[in-house]
């Protein structure tokens, strides 16, 4: 990490902190900052095979390798100590999982390996708890894993101790660009603002087939909405929850043909955010509207309770409970 006696350094007009920062921050950055760790740091990386259900060798005798292409795909990062533990690593910056048929493409890279002791781990920014109910436990015999991008700074936070002053540095400097990533300390970096998606629409613009099919959705700047766009949104209809997404992106529109060639109208007050979902996230089971979600009422929950609560009456509650005397900033839009 700099000192403040560090003349500051830019890159596109962006500051860098630490030595990771070089790389950028998208998804394939991070991952090769994972393995960059992976290849420098013996306890990290220890800590990180256990945490696989693994048991690591000895470092002079592991390779860590970064985006190997073959005929079935191309893997983010692997891990490998000749016949003792082979695991390739799947790594997303967000929340999203990676799907079934995307691990199917590493299961024949794995049963050629040179041991029995072979995984598939998932890096991501999903809670456990849902990560678990997502994804298979395993694959045509081989275990999967997930490790979240939270766990992976806290076995960097314990596995400081037990490594040289140099890397030490690294450890400080990784966790210090993880942590700016992922904004940890932003305690409601979960909160999904769920909406009802009824018929009908705005402007001659199809409110359903603007999120589903064109993965947008959009709301005044004024009036009983959020201020600033959420980081999570869930859509209901048919009494029941249907989808939740990312808000990767938004901007700001006063003329709806601007933004929708079929709209009728070329100007709206107040002016709207358009937002840019993410792929669409369910929960395990049907998790219904509940008795006390009337209408088009709007209401905050937070991402892990709605998937693991029967409804969103349930999870809206739970996390009303949860926030205790800071829950009256999140209450429902009607209210």
């Amino acid at each position: 990490m700099g000192s403040e006696s560090d003349v500051k350094l830019l890159r596109y007009k962006n500051v860098v902190s630490t030595i990771f920062d070089l790389l950028g921050r998208k998804e394939d950055d991070m991952t090769y900052a994972l393995g960059y760790i992976a290849s420098r740091v013996p306890a990290f990386t220890a800590a990180f095979v256990k945490a696989a259900g693994g048991e690591p060798g000895d470092p002079s005798d592991g390779t860590v390798q970064l985006q190997t292409i073959d005929g079935e795909g191309r893997t983010d990062v692997e891990i490998h100590w000749p016949g003792r533990f082979h695991a390739v690593v799947e790594a997303k910056r967000g929340p999203y999982l990676p799907s079934e048929d995307q691990l199917k493409k590493y299961v024949y890279r794995l049963h050629r390996s040179d041991t029995t002791a072979v995984r598939l781990i998932a890096v991501t920014n999903a809670t456990q708890q849902y990560a678990e109910n997502a994804l298979p436990r395993s694959l045509e015999g081989i275990e999967i894993h997930h490790i979240g991008w939270r766990e992976i700074r806290s076995l960097v936070r314990k596995t400081r101790s037990a490594e040289s002053n140099r890397n030490k540095h690294l450890l400080d400097e990784f966790d210090e660009y993880l942590t700016e990533i992922l904004v940890m300390e932003n305690a409601r970096s979960n909160m999904v603002y769920v909406v009802s998606l009824g018929a009908g629409g705005a402007w001659g613009v199809d409110f359903k087939e603007v999120v589903n099919e064109h993965h947008r959705y959009f709301f005044p700047t004024e009036g009983h909405y959020p201020k600033v766009p959420p980081n999570y949104i869930a859509f209901r209809y048919e009494a029941k929850l249907q989808t939740i997404h990312h808000v990767e992106s938004c901007e700001i529109f006063s003329n709806p043909k601007l933004v929708f060639k079929h709209a009728t109208a070329d100007s709206c007050s107040p002016p709207h955010y358009l937002i840019e979902l993410g792929p669409a996230m369910r929960p395990p089971g049907e998790v219904r509207t509940g008795p006390k979600i009337r209408m088009a009422m709007r209401v905050w929950c937070m991402l892990d309770l709605l998937f693991t609560c029967e409804t969103i009456t349930e999870a809206r509650d739970k996390t009303r409970q949860r926030l205790g005397a800071e829950a009256g900033d999140v209450s429902d839009d009607d209210e």
